[in-house]
């Protein structure tokens, strides 16, 4: 054997030694592997490479675009609570304020609820000058 010969199958003995015991990207490349629908249309992700069927490789391509998409969508969806409970309490808090401006006892209704109580109190138990009681008035239509 030719010294080129020798030095062209040490190379392949070599090649497929890192191939079989661990090249896994390669083995992945090769292992078939069902990836469901519903997983390519949640990552949005193209189902093979360059293979006409999905692969291992593919799977966990798809896997982590999952796990990205799904990163953004947390991120999103926790950006847009922080906005919507922070204006939520923002809101809650000016008319909790306006609350207590309002039914304060130096505001419009607190003040208007002592007098309109106190008026209807004064109308019904005290008696003004001339007014005539029921009594009174019973004596005057009995003589």
């Amino acid at each position: 054997m030719s010294r080129k010969l020798q030095g062209l199958l040490a190379s392949i003995a070599i090649f497929g030694l890192a191939v079989i015991l661990g090249c896994a990207s390669i083995m992945d490349a090769v292992t078939p592997c069902y990836i469901s629908l519903a997983s390519l249309e949640y990552a949005e992700a193209e189902p093979t490479t360059f293979l006409p069927f999905t692969t291992l490789w593919d799977a966990k391509r798809v896997d982590k675009k999952m796990a990205y998409v799904h990163l953004i969508n947390q991120t999103t969806d926790r950006l847009q609570y922080g906005f919507l409970k922070g204006l939520s309490s923002f809101h809650i808090t000016a008319a909790q304020e306006f609350q207590e401006v309002l039914f304060s006892p130096t505001g419009p209704i607190g003040l208007a609820f002592p007098m309109l109580f106190g008026g209807t109190l004064g109308a019904l138990f005290i008696k003004r000058p001339g007014d005539k009681s029921k009594k009174e008035l019973n004596n005057e239509n009995r003589e």
